[in-house]
């Protein structure tokens, strides 16, 4: 009697940065390739970390990795943490063999750069995703020895054939519950606020000034964590749906039905609203390391006519005057045709 050999299954570790924005992209990797049967998964970050709670949601094993940021500024700690880095990475070379890691999945981040380090040195797939239009220093370092590094923006390198336009990772779970593409027209300017937890409470403040002269104006706002207090300024506008946080087999419900959204820089979100044709005022933060949230909003202004507005020069005005020029705006159509784009070209690369 035969006996058929059972296909080698391949290892993948996910690693990024803890914080929603950047965790969806992998979540996204996971969700779109967990129902093949070649592949398995590990995550990879610190202890008690948002990752590990979505890594046990998403029934994947978790492994915690101590790392040290590096500091591009003078601080004790850049005379002695660079050496805790080290001995991670002998730390590293011990789990890949242990847990038969094949191909490391990097977003970017300090955390990356001891787990990549061993990756090279057993010769193992690296592959790096940049989301923002300025490449990070850890993914600078990794992307000399990494298999391919893929871009969500445009740059001079993407005709090399390491450097891949993937355009931006974006989560299948947004779509699963979608049971057509029918776009119904508001009564009323439909405006979703998605600012994100952190450095967000100037563009709250500003709502909150502006809300009595926008009552015919529907908002949709999603205040996070570190923005709950707002809560009860906002309750007293009838005009106005408060949401602590939305995940994003939620969100899509919003987005579905939204004309214009109100947001920060971060890619996902960005692309995200892109695909459901909503038109975007963003806000970048000023004080991005390299502006690189100034030319995310810029690319998205030159490519798909996004309003930017400066948070230090007359926000409130400036904001006030684009609601009211887009009170008749409504949204005819979702941009859905490259939503799995970015997933088809790494998935084509990783196999």
């Amino acid at each position: 009697m035969s006996h058929l050999k059972q296909a080698k299954i391949t290892t993948i570790a996910l690693t990024w940065w803890s914080t929603w924005w950047h965790v969806f992209p992998l979540a996204s990797l996971y969700n779109y390739l967990k129902n093949e049967k070649d592949y398995d998964f590990v995550w990879i970050w610190e202890e008690w970390s948002l990752e590990e709670e979505i890594a046990w949601k998403l029934i994947i094993r978790f492994l915690d990795i101590p790392a040290w940021k590096i500091r591009r500024y003078f601080d004790i700690k850049n005379f002695y943490e660079p050496l805790k880095n080290l001995t991670w990475i002998f730390f590293w070379i011990y789990y890949i063999i242990k847990y038969k890691i094949d191909i490391v999945f990097s977003k970017w981040w300090y955390v990356s750069l001891p787990l990549c380090i061993a990756a090279f040195i057993l010769r193992k797939k690296i592959f790096i995703h940049e989301s923002d239009s300025i490449s990070w220093l850890a993914n600078k370092i990794i992307g000399k020895v990494a298999t391919k590094i893929f871009y969500t923006f445009p740059n001079e390198l993407i005709d090399n054939e390491k450097h891949i336009l993937s355009w931006q990772i974006l989560n299948p779970e947004l779509l699963d519950k979608i049971k057509n593409l029918t776009v119904w027209i508001n009564t009323n300017l439909s405006v979703l606020v998605i600012a994100g937890s952190q450095w967000s409470t100037k563009i709250f403040e500003t709502l909150i000034r502006i809300l009595p002269d926008l009552l015919d104006v529907d908002f949709n706002i999603i205040l996070w964590e570190k923005n709950l207090h707002f809560r009860e300024e906002f309750k007293y506008f009838k005009n106005v749906k408060i949401y602590d946080f939305l995940a994003q087999d939620q969100i899509w419900i919003i987005m579905k039905k939204t004309d214009i959204a109100i947001t920060r820089w971060w890619a996902t979100t960005l692309w995200e609203l892109n695909m459901f044709g909503i038109h975007s005022i963003i806000v970048p933060l000023p004080w991005s390391a390299w502006d690189h949230q100034e030319y995310n909003a810029m690319y998205f202004h030159e490519k798909f006519w996004s309003d930017v507005l400066d948070e230090n020069n007359k926000f409130d005005i400036e904001l006030f005057r684009k609601l009211q020029k887009y009170k008749v705006l409504r949204k005819s159509w979702l941009n859905l045709d490259w939503f799995f784009k970015s997933l088809q070209i790494i998935e084509k690369e990783i196999k």
